[in-house]
């Protein structure tokens, strides 16, 4: 079955039936954008296989199957995609069953010869029969204008660093960074010093390490909110809220961090219409054509979901028009994406309320660029281990790994960041407002 190539915004939100076989896919998927393709898997003992059919449209650049799987109590299941002799790998959860996306994009030159494709999977069952492929011709234009908006510094290197090195892209990150982990509290016994210190050497990491990928400090401004407050700030708009570990209620102390003149900084009170009122100027000034933002949905941190309200209430007093890139790097407990780096990386696992799409984009990212991207968050403070917990730095009677900051591999982003595809979902004007509207009213019913 086809489905015509469509502007985004002319339908946004419509939904497309399930078919039968699918009833346990939550992600429904908006008609008429991209192509829809009806396929069936011949399964054999070798895993599975279908014809790649044609035509499809010749510039596509994303393509996702759906195959249902079972890895019973595996905890590393994965499928081996092949086509022309070339191969590529994406992972699943530990016990995965079910419909998965599985992401063809990494065999793009070998699918446009209609190679057929094959399916092998290691741990895991697949199942045979109907499905679907969904492919994306998204034709962004990188001529536009990029806005990056980061709950956290660090945030735009895990989604995105692939997606803006190289480009004109501006890089706005919303929170200083200031709580979480006591990381250097072997430095700074006193919790208010330790998490001024950390915000602000954060905020320093947010406007230099993009410069790795070709952004000058020029073009990135860190907020200076505070870290772990943003939910609390919506809920109290007009209220100046203080950071959580000491009493001060002022971002100036993080934006002086910044190089760049985006924006005033000077004294500001930490308070939601504030973050508002800067995220309006911030869309004014850059004019972007493209943003790029959380997903609230998927993406499990309450920092994440508010910075994407707090752009889509700063949109109402912005008349620009704009395509938005959601990302997620707070999905399935914080282990997706699974496998190693440098695998694939598809639609995480979803069982929640059923999550509308426009498009998918997933951007294809090259082991040179990988390798960029893991040595940029290396350099992120937040992402490696603190000064007193490396050897050769431990003064006597300190141990190597604190109780209170295990660093978790699995969890790790040098393994969960440098993926063969950074991905994204993608929406227009319309559809992202929908979007925050739906999610707002799901929590509001959550909290009633």
């Amino acid at each position: 079955m086809w489905r015509s190539w469509t502007a985004h915004g002319l339908v946004a939100l419509a939904l497309v039936p399930l078919p039968a076989w699918a009833d346990d896919d939550h992600y429904r998927f908006t008609p008429g954008i991209g192509a829809e393709l009806s396929i069936s898997l011949a399964v054999d003992g070798a895993g599975a296989r279908f014809e790649w059919p044609r035509p499809v449209a010749p510039d596509w650049d994303t393509a996702i199957v759906a195959v249902r799987v079972d890895a019973g109590a595996e905890p590393d299941p994965w499928v081996e995609i092949g086509a022309g002799g070339a191969s590529v790998r994406q992972h699943f959860e530990a016990g995965a069953s079910g419909l998965r996306w599985i992401n063809l994009t990494g065999l793009r030159s070998q699918l446009e010869y209609g190679h057929p494709v094959t399916l092998a999977g290691h741990g895991l069952k697949l199942e045979g029969g109907p499905s679907t492929l969904r492919v994306y011709a998204n034709r962004l234009d990188w001529r536009k204008k990029i806005l990056i908006l980061a709950p956290h510094p660090d945030d735009a290197e895990i989604a995105a660093f692939g997606l803006y090195a190289g480009t004109n892209a501006t890089i706005v990150t919303v929170t200083s960074g200031n709580a979480g982990d006591a990381n250097y509290k072997d430095n700074f016994p006193d919790p208010a010093e330790h998490y001024l210190f950390k915000g602000y050497i954060r905020a320093v990491d947010s406007v230099t390490i993009p410069w790795q990928g070709g952004i000058p400090p020029e073009r990135c401004y860190n907020l200076g909110y505070f870290d772990a407050r943003l939910a609390t700030m919506h809920a109290k708009p007009n209220e100046v809220v203080p950071e959580m570990y000491g009493p001060n209620d002022d971002v100036a102390p993080y934006r002086r961090a910044n190089v760049s003149q985006l924006i005033p900084n000077g004294s500001r009170k930490n308070r939601w219409s504030f973050l508002v009122e800067d995220l309006v100027a911030v869309l004014k000034k850059v004019k972007p054509g493209i943003v790029v933002m959380p997903y609230p949905q998927l993406d499990t941190h309450a920092d994440h979901e508010f910075v994407s309200v707090a752009a889509v209430e700063a949109l109402e007093k912005w008349n620009g028009e704009a395509t938005f890139l959601l990302y997620t790097n707070h999905a399935f407990d914080n282990l997706y994406p699974f496998g190693p780096a440098g695998a694939t990386m598809s639609l995480p696992p979803w069982s929640g309320a059923e999550l509308p799409v426009e498009a998918i984009f997933a951007k294809t990212i090259s082991p040179e660029l990988q390798r960029r991207k893991l040595f940029a968050l290396e350099s992120m403070h937040d992402l490696r281990l603190s000064p007193t917990e490396q050897d050769g730095c431990l003064p006597p009677g300190i141990q190597v790994r604190r109780d209170d900051y295990p660093r978790v591999p699995e969890k790790d982003y040098l393994r969960r960041g440098p993926r063969s595809e950074e991905l994204f979902f993608v929406y227009e004007r319309r559809g992202v407002e929908n979007l925050i509207r739906s999610f707002l009213s799901a929590r509001k019913e959550s909290t009633q």
